[in-house]
C-alpha cells in the first residue's frame, strides 16, 4: 500500500511539475495560435502554390515547375523591378530618418503644449486612408494641380512632377514617416532625464552628450521605425500605382496584377515568396550591421 500511495505522489508531482511548465507558456499559447494561422500557414501554402504550374481555366495545373522562379531569377526585367524595389525602400527609409528622427527628437524634448500639437499633427495622417492621402499629393503634383498652377501664374511655366520616382519617394515619404517619427520619440522620451545632465556635468558638450548618450539609447526606436518603413515600401502598391510612371514599377505591383488581374496565383505567389525572403534577408543585414555597430561603439 505504502508503495501505490509513494507511486501516486510521484505522479502527482509529475503533474504538478508538467502543470508549472504549461503555465509558462499559456500567455504565449494565443499569440503563437495567432501567428501560426495569420501568417505561417497562409505563407507556407503561398509557398506551395509558387511550385505549380499556371492553368487559365483552373488556375492552378497541379504539376510542379520551376518555371516561375527560372523567370524571375534569369530575367534582366524581373531582376531590374527587384533592384528597383529595394532602391525606392533604402531612399525612403534614409529620407525617413533625416526628418523623423529630428522631429521626434523635437517632440520629445519640447514643452508639454507643442508636444500635444505635434503629436496630433503627426497622428493626424494614420487616421486618414493611404489612398486619400495618395490623392491629395495627386491634387497638388498633377499638371493642373495646386503647384503647377501656382508656377503658371508666377512664373509661367509648369513642372513634370508626378509620373516619376521623385513623387513616388515624397508620396512614400507622407505615408510612411510617422512610423519613424513616432519610435524615435517614445524612445526618447522613456529616457532617464538625469543623464543628460550627468553627461554635460563629467565634462560633454551639447553634441557629445547627444553622440554619446542620447543617440545610442534612441537606436532601438529609431532601427524599429526605420524597419517598418523598409518592409512597407518593398511591399508598397498603391503609391507607386498611383503617383508612379512606368518605369516606376514595382514588386507589390508585379503581385498585385498577376494575383487580381492576371489570376496567375502560381507565378505572383513565387513574387510574394522572393520578395518576402529578400526583405527578410536585408533586414537581417541591417539589424546585424546596427547592433555591431553599436556593440562596438565604446
Amino acid at each position: 500500500m505504502s508503495t501505490i500511495n509513494r507511486l501516486s505522489d510521484q505522479t502527482k508531482a509529475s503533474y504538478r511539475l508538467l502543470w508549472d511548465e504549461a503555465d509558462e507558456f499559456l500567455p504565449v499559447a494565443p499569440p503563437a495560435v495567432y501567428l501560426l494561422l495569420v501568417l505561417l500557414l497562409p505563407f507556407a501554402y503561398t509557398v506551395y502554390i509558387s511550385f505549380f504550374q499556371f492553368s487559365s481555366t483552373k488556375i492552378i495545373e497541379w504539376v510542379f515547375t520551376l518555371d516561375h522562379y527560372q523567370a524571375l531569377i534569369f530575367d534582366s526585367f524581373y531582376r531590374s523591378v527587384l533592384q528597383y524595389t529595394i532602391r525606392l525602400s533604402l531612399i525612403v527609409s534614409a529620407v525617413c530618418i533625416v526628418f523623423g528622427y529630428p522631429l521626434g527628437y523635437f517632440i520629445a524634448r519640447t514643452t508639454p503644449l507643442r508636444r500635444q500639437l505635434a503629436l496630433f499633427s503627426v497622428f493626424l495622417p494614420l487616421m486618414i486612408g493611404t489612398v486619400v492621402r495618395v490623392y491629395g499629393w495627386i491634387v497638388l503634383f498633377s499638371t493642373n494641380g495646386v503647384i503647377n498652377d501656382f508656377l503658371a501664374a508666377t512664373v509661367g511655366t509648369k513642372l513634370d512632377l508626378l509620373g516619376n520616382t521623385t513623387s513616388v519617394t515624397i508620396g512614400l515619404v507622407g505615408v510612411y514617416l510617422p512610423l519613424v517619427v513616432l519610435p524615435v520619440y517614445s524612445a526618447i522620451e522613456d529616457m532617464d532625464d538625469s543623464l543628460i545632465p550627468a553627461a554635460r556635468n563629467l565634462g560633454a558638450n551639447r553634441l557629445e552628450a547627444f553622440l554619446k548618450v542620447t543617440l545610442p539609447l534612441s537606436l532601438p526606436g529609431l532601427i524599429t521605425g526605420t524597419i517598418f518603413v523598409f518592409v512597407l515600401t518593398m511591399n508598397s502598391i498603391v503609391t507607386p500605382a498611383l503617383m508612379g510612371g512606368r518605369t516606376d514599377l514595382t514588386m507589390g505591383l508585379i503581385v498585385y496584377t498577376q494575383a487580381v488581374n492576371s489570376t496567375n496565383w502560381p507565378f505572383a505567389s513565387a513574387v510574394g515568396t522572393v520578395l518576402t525572403v529578400a526583405t527578410t534577408a536585408l533586414v537581417y543585414i541591417y539589424f546585424s550591421f546596427v547592433q555591431g555597430r553599436v556593440g562596438a561603439s565604446p
